[in-house]
């Protein structure tokens, strides 16, 4: 397994082209996010999301969550962005909130679960950002860990994780946070709470008011 060093201040392009081609041809990389380190592959491509599942030991009905570029492809991505996503995306993102929305046809089964939902955030990290303008697609952002393992926050948890089992791992150095994003389900014009993280309850109920 390779380990790409990449700065996270000033991602350097021609690094990441290479973590952006693996991902754009089916495989699967461990990276920093704002919060911790995720496993990524094309959102779009079912076989490596069901890779995912395999390397985590992770059960097929949890979903995955997923990265996008920008509001626009979050859309393309959603049935519906109701008024309470709106509003918690304009104060929010980018940065550690992911939005439950209900999924667009277009998404597999294996993302959204029996409920036809999928999480979405759009990230603050440089380095996310880079990749999902190189690779032009939506990207996966479990936690990179063996599933029910401690969230990890450095390439070499990552390594310690999966040994070889990865295409390539990007060392950003430590994430900041170690806490993973918090999680919002939204539903017309309420929200609910599924997962608190880097993101305090209080903040999104201040919002919701």
């Amino acid at each position: 397994m390779k380990t790409l060093k990449i700065n996270p201040n000033n991602p350097e392009t021609e690094l990441l082209k290479q973590a952006a081609n693996i991902i754009i041809n089916g495989g699967v990389i461990g990276y920093p996010t704002e919060t911790i380190y995720g496993l990524g592959a094309d959102a779009l491509n079912e076989k490596a999301v069901k890779r995912i599942y395999e390397l985590k030991g992770r059960e097929k009905n949890k979903p995955i969550l997923i990265l996008a570029e920008n509001v626009e492809q979050v859309k393309q991505l959603t049935a519906s962005f109701p008024e309470s996503a709106q509003i918690l995306a304009k104060e929010f993102w980018p940065g550690p909130l992911t939005i439950v929305f209900p999924a667009a046809d277009m998404l597999s089964g294996l993302l959204t679960g029996d409920n036809r939902t999928i999480g979405i955030r759009i990230s603050d990290n440089k380095i996310c950002q880079e990749l999902l303008k190189l690779t032009g697609v939506p990207i996966t952002s479990t936690s990179a860990n063996i599933s029910g393992g401690e969230n990890p926050v450095s390439a070499v948890e990552v390594e310690k994780a999966f040994g070889d089992k990865l295409d390539l791992v990007i060392d950003g150095g430590k994430t900041c946070a170690g806490i993973p994003s918090t999680v919002v389900l939204v539903v017309e014009n309420s929200s609910v709470i599924l997962r608190e993280g880097a993101i305090p309850k209080s903040e999104i109920d201040e919002m919701m008011v």
